[in-house]
């Protein structure tokens, strides 16, 4: 039936679409991303000035724990 173009319909299931490797390292990447974000801006907090991740440091460096 092939060599003449036709197809059973019931012949063959679709296969549900499911994500390539490189979806996945996408994702994988993202995630790592994310969690090195949340660390960074931790650390950022512990050193800031005032316990601030965002402030910018002065002249003097003063770090959240000194005085």
């Amino acid at each position: 039936m092939s060599q003449f173009g036709m197809q059973n319909a019931a012949g063959a299931r679709r296969r549900s679409s499911s994500p390539d490797v490189y979806s996945v390292l996408a994702i994988v990447s993202t995630v790592a991303l994310l969690v090195a974000v949340i660390v960074m801006f931790g650390a950022a907090s512990k050193v800031g000035p005032g316990g601030s991740a965002m402030a910018i440091q002065g002249d003097t460096i003063q770090l959240s724990g000194q005085k």
